[in-house]
């Protein structure tokens, strides 16, 4: 009887510990779960700390409305304008049938398609020339005169400086690109010492507004 009361003694002091055991396993399983549960969703992590297993889960409810345009909603779209600047028709040469010429052969409009674009950019070399004229009563010559500013046989328009001054002072074009473009534009040797005193010139006159001329 001894014996068997210290082995049931044993054994009950075995039970208890692995209770013990369990319960704290538990405890840590509880623990583990939990701190796995936890994303950026849940927690103050960050998102890079989700696991590729992590499903994202927009808080967006889904509209019943359909995508795109609302009724009602005016749009912005691009509108075909009623007088174009220019237009280009396009008619056939032939009869696709039997190839008998349409040269000449009134047609109607079917439909119309408008590009808005910009325009070729392109210089323009405007020559002023001065004539000279004899007068038929008295025989005087009188010679016309070149308008203000023209003093060069040749020599850059106040457009152009404008424009190299705006890329310069106000898009911050440096120097060396900027002569580069306006060389590129004009076919010419614009020096970097030129474009300084048109930016110079520009801001000593208080007359100038410089980005209204622009």
């Amino acid at each position: 009887m001894a014996r068997v009361e210290a082995e049931l003694a044993r054994e009950r002091a075995e039970n208890a510990s692995l209770r013990q055991q369990m319960e704290h396993l538990l405890a840590r399983l509880r623990e583990v779960e939990g701190q796995l549960a936890k994303d950026s969703h849940n927690s103050s992590k960050p998102p890079s700390s989700d696991g590729p297993g992590r499903i994202p889960r927009s808080l967006r409810h889904r509209s019943a409305r359909k995508t795109g345009g609302q009724p009602g909603h005016a749009g912005h779209s691009l509108l075909q304008l009623p007088s174009p600047d220019e237009v280009v028709r396009h008619r056939p040469l032939v009869c696709c049938h039997c190839q008998e010429s349409l040269e000449g052969v009134v047609g109607s409009l079917k439909e119309r398609r408008q590009v808005h674009d910009l325009p070729e950019v392109r210089l323009l070399v405007r020559e002023h020339q001065v004539e000279e004229v004899r007068c038929p009563s008295c025989q005087q010559v009188n010679a016309g005169s070149f308008p203000a500013g023209v003093e060069a046989p040749a020599q850059y328009g106040p457009n152009l400086r404008a424009l190299a001054v705006y890329l310069h002072q106000y898009q911050l074009v440096p120097l060396a690109r900027t002569c580069e473009l306006l060389c590129d534009l004009c076919d010419c040797q614009l020096s970097e010492g030129t474009l300084i005193a048109w930016v110079r010139a520009s801001s000593a006159d208080p007359r100038t507004d410089r980005r209204a001329h622009c």
